[in-house]
């Protein structure tokens, strides 16, 4: 008879302590955050991927009471089991989306679920920040897909797990844990009154739109405009859309939300198109479609982007201070000064 091999065993004594710390009543079985973790790892509906993230709580009124401008809208209940957390998902995750997220409320009798979402401003705090503070009196565990087969699990109470459904190494870093660094070297240059909103802004709308993406490569320039030594193509702008002056005029009442979600719209719409996106350190988007001549392109290892992203990574310190690129699967290096 077949011997199976599974990651299983190993998966439920890896989540064992966490489960113990975390004071959701539900995952006093570990096997229940096995399966949601699994479920969530490739999640499918219709054949179309999505992506939904998953607030598990003991009461969702005080998490929706911590949010400004909050909504909530209740889908069920269902049983505590493998069956009803299959079930909660199922209905839910097609409406996870443009900032709705999955509750999933656990009071001991039953699951309750459906979706909450915090103020639809773009620079309002981002969730997780008000969420998963270790200062939350109410203890909350977040599960969510982070790439293809990574499942990443954080509670309020600080534990942090990321977890590989795949043959990645122990020691690989989590999948967009590079994006901080393109944050930080996007906005070195923006004014101390700005640089908060600005970085909560970009860090939603990148993270939002490269958990979806199909890859991509992102330079930042310390220039005006791009470097002509380096790019022999592109799209420049005749106007770089200037976030932080987005966000300023958003602050005085100048505008309304609708420019910042236009402009985060059309970097999305960047973020899928071929070529490489530009900004400069002043969190200004110069252009996009960009493309660079690989050099020495037989000694590097990987595909176009892997060789592309080399020579960026070549011209740090020489018009460039940051390069970033995140492969098919989802996986980001950053470099930078």
């Amino acid at each position: 008879m077949p011997i199976n091999i599974t990651f299983r065993t190993q998966l439920l004594g890896g989540v064992a302590e966490f489960c113990g710390n975390c004071e959701v009543p539900l995952f006093s079985t570990p096997l229940h955050l096995v399966e949601l973790i699994v479920l969530l790892a490739k999640y499918k509906e219709e054949g179309v991927s999505l992506y939904p993230e998953v607030y598990l709580t003991k009461d969702v009124s005080q998490l929706i009471a911590m949010l400004p401008e909050a909504q909530k809208l209740p889908l069920g209940a269902t049983t505590r089991d493998v069956d009803g957390i299959k079930r909660a998902i199922k209905k839910s995750a097609p409406l996870a989306i443009s900032g709705w997220l999955i509750y999933l409320e656990d009071n001991g009798a039953s699951l309750n679920f459906g979706l909450m979402r915090g103020t639809s401003n773009p620079i309002a705090v981002l969730v997780d920040r008000v969420l998963l503070d270790e200062h939350n009196p109410n203890q909350v565990t977040k599960i969510f897909q982070v790439a293809d087969d990574c499942v990443e699990i954080i509670s309020s109470s600080g534990l942090r797990h990321v977890v590989f459904l795949n043959h990645r190494k122990d020691d690989s870093p989590p999948p967009l844990a590079s994006l901080e660094g393109l944050i930080k070297s996007v906005t070195q240059s923006v004014s101390e009154d700005l640089l908060e909103p600005s970085q909560s802004y970009l860090t939603r709308t990148l993270y939002n739109a490269l958990r979806v993406s199909h890859g991509t490569l992102i330079a930042v320039t310390k220039k005006p405009e791009p470097p002509k030594s380096l790019f022999n193509d592109g799209l420049k702008l005749d106007e770089p859309i200037d976030f932080p002056d987005l966000i300023r005029r958003l602050k005085r009442s100048e505008v309304s939300a609708e420019p910042l979600a236009s402009a985060a719209a059309l970097l999305e719409g960047m973020l899928n198109s071929d070529g490489i996106i530009l900004f400069d350190r002043a969190a200004r988007l110069l252009g996009f479609n960009y493309f660079v001549r690989a050099k020495n392109a037989a000694n590097e290892v990987g595909g176009a982007r892997r060789r592309a992203f080399a020579t960026l990574s070549s011209h740090i310190g020489k018009g460039l201070v940051g390069a970033f690129i995140q492969s098919q699967d989802g996986w980001s290096d950053f470099r930078g000064v």
